[in-house]
């Protein structure tokens, strides 16, 4: 496993050089774990010292709601983070729980005090991480008012066709997308009703632009969910 390469796919080591990491590795106190799948590896409500960062595998968001019912909140690959918001607010409460997805998980750990806190005068990358963390959380503030369009978009095709580019996007480009929410879940998210989102999907398979098994859409034709994204 080549660690250096897979954390610059995540955002706080957007742009390091393999000797840019390794200057600072030590001061932020990394240590890597395994999991095999089904482990419930960060609790909802639990306090979050360190950001994990996933170098291999698939892990999923959940949110447990006062009823006591689990809330999928989407799925997490090489180069995403969990807890790199929770770690910076107040009361440092994780506000969602992670099980691992896959039999074979690797999460790299990193400090989150020592992120922001640590001054090494002879360190000339810390600036550099400390933009590049600024810089994440600003992308995912912007991310949550973006979520918001969707209720204001009127096209079936177009509401299904944005939320699987994003994931596209999300992870990496892969063509073969994991949606980590369910058909019912998704359809809330995009606050449509399943059957008139399923038949627009089976449309879209029909079409062969993509395709689609339980929670997971291969893109067939990426030019044209590209199309349906920035036309309709």
């Amino acid at each position: 496993m080549n660690i250096l390469k897979l954390l610059k796919k995540s955002r706080f080591f957007h742009n390091f050089e393999d000797k840019e990491i390794n200057s600072i590795f030590d001061s932020i106190r990394a240590r890597i774990v395994k999991y095999s799948r089904g482990i419930v590896i960060a609790k909802q409500g639990s306090d979050v010292t360190e950001i994990g960062v996933v170098l291999t595998g698939t892990l999923l968001k959940y949110v447990t709601k006062k009823n006591g019912n689990n809330e999928a909140q989407g799925a997490m690959v090489a180069g995403e983070m969990f807890g790199d918001v929770d770690a910076f607010l107040p009361n440092k409460k994780l506000s969602y729980s992670v099980v691992s997805a896959e039999e074979e998980v690797d999460v790299l750990y990193l400090s989150a005090e020592t992120i922001t806190l640590f001054a090494d005068e002879n360190s000339p990358y810390h600036k550099k991480l400390l933009d590049n963390v600024i810089g994440s959380l600003a992308e995912k503030i912007a991310k949550l008012s973006g979520d918001t369009e969707y209720l204001v978009i009127k096209s079936m095709r177009l509401k299904i066709a944005k939320l699987i580019y994003e994931k596209h996007l999300e992870q990496n480009g892969a063509l073969e997308v994991v949606m980590g929410i369910n058909r019912n879940e998704m359809a809330d998210y995009l606050n449509v009703s399943r059957p008139s989102m399923s038949r627009e999907m089976m449309r879209m398979r029909d079409e062969g632009i993509i395709d689609f098994k339980k929670d997971n859409v291969t893109i067939k034709k990426l030019s044209e969910v590209k199309k349906i994204v920035v036309t309709e």
